[in-house]
């Protein structure tokens, strides 16, 4: 995909969907935040990582894990992204 800005805003897509999925924590995690402030500044690859810490202390579904699996093929991050296609698969 040549069109840049077409890709970004996919990967945000991505990330978004993957952010609505993360369940809800009596403490909004500083990961999250950074999360936002991350995508504000188009910086995709740390906000793909910011959400993945955010969802350490979190029961993240398969769903969760497969919208940054998603993200992580867009963004050419091949290690990411099989962990998360695992991550997916078990259900951790």
């Amino acid at each position: 995909m040549d069109d840049l800005p077409r890709l970004w805003a996919s990967i945000r897509a991505d990330l978004h969907r993957a952010c609505k999925l993360l369940p809800s924590s009596s403490d909004d995690s500083e990961s999250l935040r950074q999360y936002h402030q991350f995508v504000e500044h188009n910086e995709l690859e740390l906000a793909c990582d910011a959400l993945e810490d955010s969802a350490k202390d979190r029961a993240a579904s398969g769903d969760f894990w497969v919208a940054l699996r998603d993200a992580a093929q867009k963004m050419r991050l091949e290690g990411n992204a099989a962990r998360y296609e695992k991550l997916a698969k078990t259900g951790l």
